[in-house]
């Protein structure tokens, strides 16, 4: 027999729960918003339970709602709140079983045929600050899951039979293929019942094995195997030093000490260290704490000790340390081999003590890789880690350059420019000073950037210009608030 627990609403209880204030309103949660869509027209995900007395139905648009009532609350979807509601309800499942399979964010399934007692009381007692629990029970994991996404049969022992009243929207929980639902609407079947009374043969040969799939499923005669979900066990290690430490030499060893016992750890459970957290406590207050991100998973004691070694003889400690605090984020370890001519590092390990070795000597945070900024602003860029998963580098978007390559000044050469001003704007009419003075003959500008403009320390508003100077320079021009003028760069 198996249990399913879940939370409804999900995403609208997670939302409700950081926001007191829209408390017994009607709110609703929108879906993700595409590029370019408009907000109108996104689809309703999640509602309450004052929502639906108000008529509201999940999937209607916003601006249909918004009809139905005008006194709707838009909130917006709280990850970090919906992590932490689905681990409330994990806690809840452990207390019923071990055996535990976290089926979606708003779903649990339990195994209960290791569990000695009833599992009746301890159902009855089931609790959770601002939410309610649906549950069902049934033979197979995947129809305890559809009896307790409903509120009728929420609370129920049930069997294929007690699912055919239920509306067919419910497959979606089930299904893998999206278009087989929309298939299945145009067919005008509305309840599990009728899919179910269809024969499995013709329904697997016109619409596809998903079809025969969810069709066994209803019918009980396909039980998977759960995915367990096993708590992770600690690997946090502290030492405390009967003798303070000072120097480096005593503190490395240490380190390394601890790593051994890290490394151990790590092969009994066949995992390695992914990121290392070390954390120093002085003797007269005060810590300090640097996380470390490994290019590769490690399980040797060598490979993990360079960059904290590295960052160890970085520090000037202003004092005695007292407690040494390790701990490591695990992964599977991986093995790979290495391509005839595919870009690897060959020891990801020196690569990982070289850049510990720059950001100790340049400063914390100020060694990676560039990307462009999502900004129009000139030259502007952020700075992201050189180890880990690659980030998506925004497109800009620009106006159309000109076909002759631009050699650009580091930095632009500031330039005393003689200018009228025309239609509230600047028009510059000679550069006087600089690398190329002269009178300017032709131009095409102003072209117009600016940003930031809702910080007011931030804020950027910037013209340019292409011109022609009388000695047959073409040059970039450019114009900052309050009286800043500069050559960007000259075509050649």
């Amino acid at each position: 027999m198996y249990l399913a627990l879940h939370i409804p609403d999900f995403p609208v209880t997670a939302a409700l729960r950081g926001n007191l204030s829209a408390a017994g309103r009607p709110c609703v949660v929108l879906a993700a918003r595409g590029p370019g869509e408009p907000q109108e027209k996104l689809p309703v995900l999640a509602i309450n339970e004052r929502a639906r007395e108000a008529g509201i139905r999940r999937g209607w648009p916003l601006n249909r709602s918004l009809v139905r009532c005008p006194d709707l609350t838009v909130l917006s979807r709280n990850y970090e709140a919906e992590a932490g509601l689905c681990k409330e309800l994990v806690h809840i499942g452990e207390r019923l079983g071990s055996d535990l399979e976290v089926t979606s964010p708003d779903v649990v399934t339990l195994d209960l045929s290791s569990r000695r007692n009833p599992v009746g009381d301890a159902l009855n007692a089931l609790e959770l600050e601002d939410a309610f629990i649906w549950h069902a029970q049934a033979s197979t994991p995947d129809l305890a899951h559809v009896a307790a996404i409903h509120p009728s049969t929420t609370g129920e022992v049930l069997g294929p039979s007690d699912l055919q009243h239920l509306p067919l929207e419910i497959l979606r929980s089930l299904v893998m293929e999206t278009d087989l639902m929309a298939r299945l609407e145009l067919w005008g079947l509305k309840t599990l019942g009728e899919f179910m009374k269809l024969p499995r043969q013709a329904l697997t040969e016109r619409l596809g094995p998903e079809a025969g799939r969810c069709h066994d499923l209803l019918h009980g005669r396909h039980c998977r195997l759960l995915r367990l979900r096993r708590p992770p066990e600690s690997l946090a290690q502290s030492f405390d030093c009967d003798d303070s430490i000072t120097t480096l030499d005593p503190l490395v060893f240490v380190v390394k000490r601890m790593l051994h016992t890290l490394a151990g750890r790590l092969g009994s459970r066949h995992l390695a260290a992914r990121t290392l957290d070390l954390q120093l406590q002085m003797e007269a207050g005060g810590t300090i704490a640097r996380r470390i991100t490994l290019p590769e998973p490690q399980t040797q004691v060598e490979g993990m000790l360079s960059p904290l070694q590295t960052f160890l003889e970085s520090l000037r400690l202003e004092g005695a340390v007292s407690v040494l605090h390790l701990d490591a984020e695990t992964t599977f370890a991986t093995a790979a081999q290495r391509e005839w001519f595919g870009r690897q590092l060959p020891q990801p390990e020196r690569w990982a003590e070289t850049l510990a070795k720059l950001e100790a000597l340049v400063g914390t945070g100020r060694v990676g890789i560039p990307v462009p900024a999502d900004t129009f602003c000139a030259d502007s860029f952020t700075v992201r880690p050189a180890i880990g998963p690659p980030a998506a580098v925004h497109e800009r978007r620009a106006r159309m350059e000109c076909p002759v390559p631009l050699q650009r000044f580091r930095p632009p050469r500031p330039v005393s420019v003689a200018y009228e001003t025309r239609e509230r704007h600047v028009w510059p009419l000679a550069v006087l000073n600089g690398p190329l003075p002269g009178e300017i003959t032709d131009w095409r500008g102003p072209f117009s950037s600016s940003g930031e403009w809702w910080q007011p320390d931030e804020a950027w508003q910037r013209l340019e210009w292409d011109i022609q100077l009388a000695s047959r320079h073409m040059v970039r021009l450019t114009f900052q608030l309050p009286d800043q003028w500069q050559l960007d760069g000259v075509y050649r």
